[in-house]
């Protein structure tokens, strides 16, 4: 039988959620019927595809580069370029000047890498990691190589005039991660291309492991015995991480004992702004040595499954929310915020509790039931697992998107 080849793009600066979903995809991808190259930006260190034996390409991305100081910048944050903004047709010059500059310096030349890329590896399907937005450079050069193309949405980020009228008309197909991503993407569409709902997947084989909880404790300074909240997720302000320590204040005032983790890291100057702001809250409660900062880390698995409870605070619509379907498959209690993706994962009271996006009182008061109601949770750990096993396996998320292959592939 020969091997159909797939060229899978995703220009992300760091390891994040799209990469790790990727990452189940291709590693439950039958290699005797497909065969997957990937594409990513030279800033990205992950390599976990080319210890699973994947051909990969890094592309420069000029994007996530500092850029040089330029004449255009001085202009800007001078008192003439405040007067240009100011007056409405030369402000409108002034933006779409600086949309010309923006695509020229960051979109073009990838394009122009990602074409000749595309046509020396003369894939059947060019499978793009993200949404239309987020993923132009690879939707211009899969349409200069006359590829087909499959979007596979991610995300909430706005189609604007140029990928409504001309980007998007190039798509063969979509994938969208939850029913709230495809309603928002396919609104903005006239005539959208063929579309499935498919969303993200765990392994839960990763996730439901035996930790010695005492160990792991130690290791992050953390009493074995005390009541543990965790959060885990990237520091960025919609993320909720405020949330979640005015909540875990108001837990502590009844619950002096507990103790609450931030896992995560920044990977912009706004997330450094965000995690100075929280951490100076932390410091206002006096809570710095109740509420502990462990940055990124690789044992994950092991920190999910020695929470007593792992909230979602995002203020935002989640587009999916995989860390609630890793903190079930981990057996632990999922609080989560109530919209976007996450509120199609959770049943609240069932597999999970809901509280409104951005209400510390509402978290604060689902933090506490829970650690108050045992039967509670050994109900939400188990329907958790059961809902994993039932709705997010690697095994049915490969099914459906190479089903979607074929199709669109008409093999």
């Amino acid at each position: 039988m020969s091997q159909t080849p797939i060229l899978y793009i995703d220009l992300a600066p760091h390891l994040g959620g799209s990469l790790i979903s990727l990452a189940h995809l291709l590693r439950g991808l039958d290699r005797s019927k497909w065969a997957p190259t990937v594409v990513l930006s030279r800033q990205n260190t992950f390599t976990v595809f080319e210890e699973m034996g994947i051909p990969v390409e890094r592309v420069r991305t000029p994007q996530w580069e500092s850029p040089p100081a330029a004449l255009v910048d001085v202009v800007r944050q001078g008192k003439t370029g405040s007067l240009f903004r100011s007056l409405p047709v030369a402000s409108t010059l002034w933006h779409f000047g600086g949309s010309l500059r923006y695509w020229r310096r960051n979109i073009l030349p990838v394009a122009d890498a990602l074409t000749s890329l595309i046509r020396q590896r003369q894939p059947a399907l060019v499978h793009l990691n993200n949404s239309v937005s987020l993923m132009r450079p690879g939707l211009i050069a899969a349409w200069r190589a006359r590829s087909r193309i499959l979007v596979h949405s991610r995300s909430f980020d706005a189609l604007y005039f140029v990928d409504r009228r001309l980007l998007a008309p190039r798509v063969s197909g979509m994938i969208f991660i939850s029913q709230a991503v495809a309603r928002a993407q396919l609104s903005a569409l006239k005539s959208p291309p063929p579309h499935r709902v498919i969303p993200n997947a765990v392994d839960p084989d990763l996730f439901s492991i035996q930790v010695d909880r005492a160990a792991v404790c130690e290791g992050m300074g953390v009493a074995a015995d005390a009541p543990l909240f965790g959060m885990i997720g990237r520091i960025i302000p919609w993320k909720g991480q405020s949330v979640f320590v005015e909540a875990f204040a108001r837990v502590h005032q009844a619950r002096p004992d507990a103790m609450a983790i931030i896992v995560g890291d920044t990977d912009t100057p706004e997330g450094d702004r965000y995690r100075e702001a929280v951490k100076e809250r932390i410091r206002a409660l006096g809570l710095e040595e109740h509420i502990l900062w462990l940055g990124h880390r690789q044992d994950i698995p092991e920190i999910m499954a020695t929470l007593d409870v792992l909230t979602h605070c995002s203020v935002e619509p989640e587009p999916f929310g995989r860390v609630i379907i890793e903190g079930m498959a981990a057996g632990t209690p999922v609080i989560a915020s109530d919209g976007g993706g996450a509120a199609e994962i959770v049943e609240d009271g069932v597999n999970g509790l809901l509280t409104p996006p951005g209400d510390d009182l509402a978290l604060a008061a689902a933090m506490m039931r829970l650690l108050e109601d045992q039967a509670l949770r050994e109900r939400l750990r188990r329907n958790g697992r059961k809902t994993v096993r039932e709705r997010y396996t690697v095994e049915a998320h490969v099914a459906a998107v190479t089903e979607f292959y074929e199709q669109l592939l008409g093999i």
